[in-house]
């Protein structure tokens, strides 16, 4: 049989959304608009935040809830209302990365973002990863679908590493046994520091 989905990566992701959204939101908050290395590190950080943010939708919208629809009809309600959130959670997206107005600005509605994604990364947890855990099957070798991996392109190291750093070690083992083995290797050669690299540049410390 194809063995039950394994949501460890998607409380990972979860996390770290957060995680991110909440470190964004501060330093936006008190960031030197002269500063301009800084200014330029932290765009390119959230960017990259609001890319992962996006394909993790992506790939909801496209595997996970047909997925779930199609084995509990019953469900429909639940996958609707969390695909309307989606909807929301663009138009805060949308604010959140306008360039044309200075990130100390942007400030606000990346915390407004925060705050939906937190509420809604939640709610999922809640009420849609147990009908995922009874109606969406995992792959047969247990590791991340080849179409993902396809999808996720240029980010795939980025996005790699971003839930292997916000994740226990015992969730880590977790993920590591969900990407393909080369992309294991090459995130200890050097995926990992270069996440680390970004986030330095981007928070300070």
């Amino acid at each position: 049989m194809t063995p039950t989905l394994d949501l460890t990566p998607g409380y990972v992701a979860h996390r770290g959304l957060r995680a991110e959204l909440a470190r964004l939101t501060e330093v936006t908050r008190h960031l030197d608009p002269v500063d301009i290395l800084r200014v330029r590190a932290v765009e390119e950080h959230l960017a990259l935040v609001l890319r992962f943010l996006r394909a993790h939708h992506r790939e909801e919208h496209i595997v996970l809830y047909p997925w779930v629809r199609a084995g509990s009809p019953r469900a429909a309600r639940t996958v609707t209302a969390f695909q309307v959130e989606h909807s929301t959670l663009e138009e805060a997206m949308r604010r959140a990365a306008d360039v044309t107005v200075p990130l100390r600005d942007r400030s606000p509605a990346i915390g407004r973002l925060y705050e939906l994604v937190a509420r809604h990364s939640l709610a999922e947890e809640h009420e849609l990863f147990p009908l995922m855990r009874r109606h969406v099957r995992g792959t047969p070798d247990g590791r991340m679908p080849t179409r993902t991996m396809r999808v996720l392109g240029r980010d795939l190291p980025a996005f790699v590493a971003f839930h292997l750093h916000h994740a226990t070690s015992a969730e880590r083992r977790r993920v590591l046994r969900w990407i393909p083995p080369g992309t294991a290797l090459l995130w200890r050669a050097g995926w990992r520091r270069a996440y680390e690299r970004r986030r330095r540049a981007a928070y300070g410390g």
